[in-house]
């Protein structure tokens, strides 16, 4: 006997990597503003990657291959005024499968050269937040934060056929926060917009989550 629902388990081995990352973290003008600055190299050897088995559409787990990676990351932290604070980062990645061959149609295919699939080439992320402190008997501050985010293009199969193109997203929420408590109003994926989020080697897709407004209420004891 057995679950059918269950799927079989396939056994697959570790993989293996070589990593190298250099940073540097600075303060300027009375710890005012923040830089932060990192590079990065990877070596990956016997590469785990997913494969969809059909018709059950199970999605299990092989090694394939050699993979390389590397890129370069910026944090900026600035208080620009009393209360406002403004963040940027920057993230570049260039991760290519140096080795990789994969049976497909019933022969093999040299995939070696595309583009490791779901990473970004590239993301980026801009916010400010505004805070107002509020003295009465029980303090609370007011917050209004507003954040724009660009993700760069990304391939979910290893074929490098399906893509997403580079895309923004716009964040804001606004609220109360004290010692004990935290209100927030939130607007999500302001201008609803359609992304890919997740697909398939067959073509089926993911959307990202839609516009979204919503309200989020915390305490901390």
């Amino acid at each position: 006997g057995g679950d059918p629902s269950q799927p079989p388990l396939f056994p697959f081995d570790p993989e293996y990597s070589d990593n190298l990352e250099l940073g540097i973290k600075n303060t300027f003008l009375k710890n005012l503003l923040r830089v932060n600055l990192t590079f990065f190299t990877s070596r990956v050897t016997d590469a785990q990657i997913p494969t969809l088995i059909l018709p059950d559409a199970v999605t299990i787990t092989r090694n394939a291959g050699k993979l390389t990676s590397r890129g370069a990351e910026i944090e900026l932290a600035a208080n620009v005024v009393k209360g406002l604070e403004i963040d940027y980062s920057l993230g570049l990645t260039e991760a290519v499968y140096k080795d990789l061959k994969i049976s497909q149609n019933g022969a093999e295919a040299d995939l070696s050269g595309n583009r490791q699939i779901f990473t970004p080439s590239s993301t980026s992320m801009l916010a400010m937040q505004y805070s107002l402190p509020v003295k009465v008997r029980y303090p609370f501050s007011v917050v209004v934060r507003g954040e724009w985010s660009r993700i760069g293009k990304q391939y979910f199969d290893l074929g490098n056929n399906i893509a997403q193109p580079s895309y923004n997203l716009v964040n804001a929420r606004a609220g109360f926060t004290s010692k004990n408590f935290e209100l927030m109003f939130w607007w999500r994926n302001i201008g609803g917009k359609k992304y890919i989020a997740y697909a398939y080697d067959f073509g089926a897709v993911h959307l990202g989550n839609p516009e979204t407004l919503g309200v989020t209420l915390s305490t901390r004891f």
